[in-house]
């Protein structure tokens, strides 16, 4: 009688390990799958997205006609301008943006631009530039 309490005790036992093992395992799998830095294969190829949002600064290398050559360290980033792009300008001292023109972008400018990204067309768009003091 004694020896098939211990067995049915022991299977018991074991039943419990082996549900928080596949208890653990299942939660540490999902952890590793799910997080803030995964994005889906099938997103990216969504038809419904029409451009991304993103934002560079660095230095103007080049700028003639609709395309600007943004760089940083030795990094370069070819973004075009549109009659729709808002070019502003930041004020030193009161820290605050006042609306400008392209006329006062000029090679050396150190900018921040908010870029719209075409995948169908492959393109960056810049969307607001911002000249930085």
């Amino acid at each position: 009688m004694e020896e098939s309490n211990l067995i049915i005790i022991a299977l018991f036992f074991l039943i419990i390990l082996l549900g928080a093992c596949f208890g653990l395992g299942y939660y540490f799998g999902q952890k590793k799958s799910v997080g803030p830095a995964t994005c889906p294969p099938s997103l990216l190829d969504s038809k419904m997205i029409n451009g991304w949002i993103a934002f560079a600064e660095g230095e103007v290398k080049e700028f003639s006609g609709q395309n600007l050559i943004l760089s940083s360290g030795e990094e370069t980033l070819k973004i075009s301008i549109s009659e729709k792009t808002r070019v502003q300008k930041l004020n030193p001292t009161t820290r605050l943006t006042e609306e400008t023109n392209l006329n006062d972008i000029k090679v050396g400018s150190k900018l921040n631009i908010q870029l719209l990204y075409v995948p169908k067309e492959k393109l960056l768009i810049g969307d607001l530039i911002i000249i930085l003091p």
